[in-house]
């Protein structure tokens, strides 16, 4: 019954749609030398399965989009992606103090369907990114699980509007606004508006980032969320320092928070990590290490304090 209100949702989604801004930008003829330029025609030099896998995403949804390497995926700042696709499967080995061992696999995908309007994307995602308070939580943290279809309705200059329905159902509406405040100082204002079954609710997002030089880049993020089935605010704040060390290796210092003030204020969740990440062996293939100190409280439980290490392993095909 679930999956037959989607169906319905998206019809009725794609075809209101329709009338809506249809722009279909067609690409010129390209020379065979534009071609073999072009990111979305190179192939790779190994011949293996997997290799193969990672040319056929790389061009079967690719009219035209630009490969670059990118370390820490951020959706804050790819998801305005005019076309695309994004398909990523980590696997976390972590270790907690007090806990013991514990093993995660998640999947997350964005892509476009050959033939269809650039601005439809199919979004697949088992890791909870969509939640505005997914870049606070830690590895232990269970995000929702979602698989839906968003179009991007209006992107240009410092301003993007889409929206997205998704199987729960839920139709969500996120308007976000850039502004440059100097050359290497940029703000970012993110507005979300949902209904998800008799569930209402908004959450705002404020980021400000610093390049320091081409190495060294710090965010400041602030997110508050409410919800009207009686949870109140949820609130949230982190410090990122990234560290570029080379084109196969990055760092990233991380330091947030999170808290509620029902039934009472208090913080759910403090953090501190380190992040190493390097790509080897394969353009598509990653590996993480981090080192964590963590806080946790649960509404009735005595706080839990304890060091977790992680050890992630990573297949990330990506076209932007």
């Amino acid at each position: 019954m679930i999956f037959l209100r989607f169906i319905l949702c998206c019809s009725i989604f794609i075809s209101t749609l329709s009338f809506a801004d249809d722009e279909i930008e067609k690409s010129q003829e390209r020379s065979s030398d534009a071609e073999i330029s072009n990111p979305c025609f190179t192939q790779s030099e190994q011949d293996g399965v997997i290799d193969g896998a990672f040319d056929y995403l790389n061009t079967k949804f690719c009219q035209p989009a630009i490969w670059f390497d990118s370390f820490f995926v951020d959706e804050r700042s790819q998801e305005d992606a005019r076309a695309g696709t994004l398909v990523r499967w980590t696997n976390d080995f972590s270790y907690y103090q007090k806990e013991g061992a514990k093993y995660r696999t998640e999947l997350n995908a964005r892509f476009n369907l050959p033939g269809v309007n650039q601005k439809l994307k199919v979004i697949i995602d088992t890791q909870g990114e969509d939640d505005p308070f997914a870049f606070l939580k830690g590895p232990d943290d269970e995000g929702e699980r979602d698989i839906g279809l968003r179009y991007d309705w209006y992107g240009k200059d410092r301003v993007s509007f889409n929206i997205k329905a998704n199987l729960k159902p839920k139709l969500e509406a996120r308007w976000r606004y850039t502004y440059p405040i100097s050359h290497n100082t940029v703000t970012r204002l993110t507005q979300k508006v949902y209904q998800e079954k008799k569930v209402t609710g908004e959450s705002t997002e404020f980021d400000i980032e610093h390049s320091f030089n081409e190495e060294f880049l710090l965010r400041w993020s602030a997110v508050a969320q409410y919800e009207n089935r009686g949870n109140g605010w949820e609130f949230g704040s982190s410090l990122n320092l990234y560290h570029y060390i080379s084109s196969q290796q990055a760092i990233n210092y991380i330091a947030s928070i999170y808290g509620v003030d029902t039934p009472y204020h208090y913080v759910e969740n403090a953090r501190v990590a380190v992040t190493y990440r390097q790509n080897f062996l394969r353009e598509w293939l990653f590996f993480e290490i981090t080192p964590e100190y963590n806080w946790r409280k649960e509404l009735e439980s005595e706080r839990l304090d304890q060091i977790i290490l992680t050890f992630r392993l990573e297949v990330m095909f990506q076209n932007i």
